[in-house]
């Protein structure tokens, strides 16, 4: 049966502020503050007063600063999702890094933090009405949605049925199921940096360093957004519904900042709507294979756990830009477990030190990442195959978008690129959306000053 979508609309959180809707992170300051008190109190949660009787949460103290806790700037706000990954990590460590019972405090300050920001944020999304109106535009049969926004303002306002409306971070009505974050830290935390299984201890015990940036680490992790899973994700549902990637003619984006933090989603669908593009390029397991990171010895996985450890520690330098604080005596433990600090030597006999090391920090770290993904990729295509009776899939199907291509039984390749018509409300708007056309490898695409300019054709 010949797909009947033709057009791929993006939807971001500036179309329902075009709807008159309270959904600026402006907003969820102010929910934020309204109710953080009948939050914590849900949950459970010990929470303390500032000179000013401002509660301070775990939140305020784990995002704030911790040596002077207070009411959470503006500016966390106006920036949430990328600030979610400021922490200051040698700060809390050094606040918290006293005892053992030090380190459990630390972690359960940082669990009670997300669990605080999860339900704070997914209680404000689930309170926003949305009061019924008349629509003015019509999208036709021919139309799929990729929702960034939780509310169900297409379906309400637009007639938008709800199978061609997909919510790529979760709905309101699932308020607990959300994704929100940032995308700097989807690779796991080595377990070893707490574990410390792979240390012969040399100076007489373990570092609660290395437990403090484990225990950072993971926060990190459970705030990221998970990008890549989330195209996985994205791909297997359109799958299920016939929704074929490769017949998308036109894709307009309405009311998307083209944020960083979002930058994947963009690459990925450019990509995937460009004439000539292989799929399996796209994907974990076919990057694992040209990198050569299938089969790693001990000697690959102490190396990859050693530049770990310099990309965690450099964490305050690179993300907040502020100078490292010293911690001597953890310094000595990890002198005498690694060597000399700032130096690396790897398995070829190569001499790195601190100023050309995270550099190659940051290639290890991006390494691990794909492995990882590579792994969680393979499950969603098993499961495909599950579903769907598979036996077996041909060598070349190691991408989700290229086994949707194999089950249906092939389609016809794309003959010309997608065009991208992009809405834009400032002209900051418009510089970074043409930095990330750029970026992404798209040169068709027309820029629209506003949302109705962009849609107009759509206009009843």
């Amino acid at each position: 049966m010949k797909n009947k979508y033709k057009k791929l609309f993006i939807i971001g959180n500036g179309f329902d502020r075009w709807q008159g809707l309270p959904t600026s992170y402006d907003h969820f300051k102010d929910y934020y503050r309204k109710n953080i008190w009948e939050i914590v109190k849900s949950l459970s949660i010990k929470a303390t007063a500032d000179h000013d009787g401002n509660l301070i949460t775990p939140v305020e103290l784990i995002f704030g600063n911790i040596s002077k806790p207070s009411s959470l700037p503006e500016e966390f706000f106006w920036n949430f999702e990328n600030n979610l990954a400021l922490l200051d990590d040698q700060k809390l460590i050094n606040h918290f890094d006293k005892s053992y019972k030090g380190m459990y405090s630390l972690q359960e300050t940082v669990d009670e933090a997300q669990k605080i920001l999860q339900k704070a944020f997914g209680d404000w999304i689930a309170s926003i009405e949305i009061p019924t109106a008349k629509a003015s535009y019509s999208f036709g049969n021919d139309s799929y949605f990729i929702n960034f926004n939780y509310t169900d303002t297409l379906r309400k306002r637009f007639g938008v049925d709800e199978i061609n409306d997909y919510h790529i971070h979760g709905e309101a009505t699932e308020p607990e199921d959300i994704i929100f974050g940032h995308s700097s830290h989807p690779e796991m935390a080595f377990p070893e940096l707490m574990e410390q299984k792979f240390i012969t201890t040399l100076s007489g015990g373990k570092s609660k360093r290395l437990q403090g940036l484990y225990l950072i680490e993971a926060a990190l992790y459970e705030t990221d957004k998970h990008v890549q899973e989330n195209i996985d994700d994205l791909c297997e549902f359109m799958m299920f519904n016939r929704v074929h990637i490769e017949d998308f003619t036109d894709i307009y984006v309405l009311g998307h900042s083209l944020a960083e933090v979002d930058y994947e989603y963009f690459e990925f669908l450019v990509k995937a709507t460009q004439a000539g593009c292989d799929f399996n390029e796209l994907s974990a397991l076919w990057k694992i294979k040209q990198l050569g990171l299938e089969n790693l010895d001990e000697d690959n996985l102490l190396e990859f756990i050693h530049l770990n450890v310099v990309y965690a520690s450099n964490h305050r330098n690179r993300a907040l830009g502020k100078n490292d604080i010293r911690f001597p005596e953890a310094e000595a433990f990890e002198r005498a477990v690694f060597g000399q600090v700032g130096v690396i030597t790897d398995k070829e006999g190569n001499v790195y030190h601190k100023n050309d090391l995270d550099g190659k920090a940051t290639e290890a770290v991006r390494k691990r990442f794909i492995m990882e993904q590579a792994i969680r990729t393979k499950e969603v295509i098993e499961e495909i195959c599950t579903l769907k009776n598979v036996a077996e899939l041909p060598d070349d199907c190691i991408s989700v978008l290229k086994v949707a291509d194999y089950i249906d039984g092939g389609h016809k390749p794309r003959k010309q690129d997608a065009t991208w018509h992009i809405s834009y409300f400032s002209d900051q708007d418009k510089v970074q959306a043409e930095k990330v056309m750029k970026r992404a490898g798209c040169k068709n695409y027309v820029l629209y000053h506003g949302i109705d300019e962009c849609i107009e054709s759509f206009k009843m």
